[in-house]
């Protein structure tokens, strides 16, 4: 049997020897920590944040350094004051519900919360590499773009548009124009539509004049040896007015001297040309007809050789009574030049214009084998060429008879 006086007990608890195993919840600000074992894992510092790692996905910032934020893994030295801590809580309105929930935005949930000046850059980032390609894919298999269909689109309602008017206009718009045919004109004459010019009549004394307006034209027949009725045409639309000239020769004045013509008195001459035709005996001699053929003066400009329009009738004139001519009789058209350029090229000039009057001749109805033409250049002036007055009498056409 064991003597239980020999047993001494267990030993008295000596408390500054153990280890305390609970948390401690009283006051934690003035116990040295660093020399107690308990089983909470040892904090770091706060100066120590800055080797902490977030678990939130970069930002792709485009190689900006706002100096505000800090990506996973880096180390630089963090602005505390553009940061709240987690524990300051974070507003739905801000970030959303919980991943998975209704407006679930389908990323990660951060844990802190950026100033407001500071989360408005990043409103709008940027797609990623990956994102773009996904859309870059998406365009490719889409075809033809948007735009395109909407441009066509307007095109095509635009182009219906004109159609649509021009069908509208074509049918039921009235005729807003006419036009005139006028006939039996002095060739060469000035046609003039409530007193503007609208050209001269043809050879023939015709001219057709279109797109006027309709209502009241007034035309005037303006010719140097004619006095022509004026004439009222009521326009309607989409008619062709046909209308007759009534014109007459206006005879020589009391005042013109056949005799004496000066230099610009054109006019003159051809009055006084048209009465010696006129008062040509019935039968009349060659040498009767080349005597008044001679007084008609065609005044070339210089180095020139068309006929100017205003004598065409008076060609006209006299083409009939060549007309009348024995058939064995043949004439000569002489051109003639001033001394002004070389004699080689008044030559050309002078049978130019030979040619050019004998061509009128004929078309008014002259036997083409009447006439023959020749150039005599400047070899033959009818008065001298130191004055403007000679070089006008010297630029001429005359007539002679090569055979009767």
């Amino acid at each position: 049997m064991s003597d239980s006086n020999n047993n001494p007990g267990p030993p008295p608890d000596d408390f500054s020897k153990t280890v305390p195993n609970l948390n401690r919840r009283d006051d934690f600000d003035n116990v040295d920590w660093d020399k107690t074992n308990y089983n909470f894992p040892k904090q770091p510092s706060p100066d120590e944040w800055g080797k902490t790692v977030t678990n939130i996905r970069p930002i792709d910032t485009g190689a900006t350094d706002f100096g505000k934020t800090i990506s996973p893994g880096s180390q630089p030295n963090p602005d505390w004051s553009a940061t709240h801590a987690a524990s300051g809580g974070i507003p739905d309105t801000d970030f959303g519900p919980a991943p998975g929930g209704e407006g679930d935005y389908g990323k990660t949930t951060p844990y802190f919360q950026l100033p407001e000046a500071e989360r408005l850059k990043y409103q709008n980032l940027p797609p990623t590499p990956t994102e773009q390609a996904e859309q870059e894919e998406k365009e490719k298999q889409g075809g033809i773009p948007g735009w395109v269909w909407v441009v066509a689109g307007m095109v095509s309602m635009f182009m219906f548009a004109v159609l649509v008017l021009l069908v509208v206009y074509l049918w039921f718009m009235p005729e807003s124009s006419f036009q005139i045919t006028l006939r039996r004109a002095p060739a060469g004459s000035d046609v003039r539509i409530d007193d503007v010019s609208w050209g001269v009549t043809n050879p023939d004394g015709s001219r057709q004049f279109t797109n006027l307006k309709v209502g009241r034209r007034v035309m005037k027949i303006i010719h140097p040896s004619y006095e022509c009725d004026q004439m009222v045409v009521e326009g309607r639309n989409g008619v062709n007015e046909e209308v007759l000239a009534n014109c007459r020769e206006i005879p020589v004045q009391s005042t013109d001297d056949c005799g004496n013509i000066g230099l610009g008195e054109e006019d003159k001459a051809e009055r006084c040309y048209r009465a010696a035709l006129e008062a040509l005996p019935d039968p009349f001699t060659p040498e009767d007809l080349v005597k008044a053929l001679n007084i008609l003066i065609i005044n070339f400009e210089s180095g020139k050789y068309n006929i100017p329009e205003r004598r065409l009738d008076a060609l006209k004139k006299g083409a009939g009574f060549i007309q009348k001519l024995p058939a064995s009789v043949v004439l000569e058209v002489e051109g003639h030049t001033d001394n002004v350029g070389s004699d080689a090229s008044n030559q050309v000039l002078s049978e130019n214009r030979a040619n050019a009057v004998k061509d009128v001749l004929v078309n008014y109805g002259v036997r083409s084998e009447v006439l023959v033409t020749k150039g005599y250049g400047p070899a033959r002036p009818k008065t001298t060429n130191d004055t403007e007055l000679g070089k006008f009498y010297n630029r001429r056409i005359a007539y002679s008879i090569l055979r009767q």
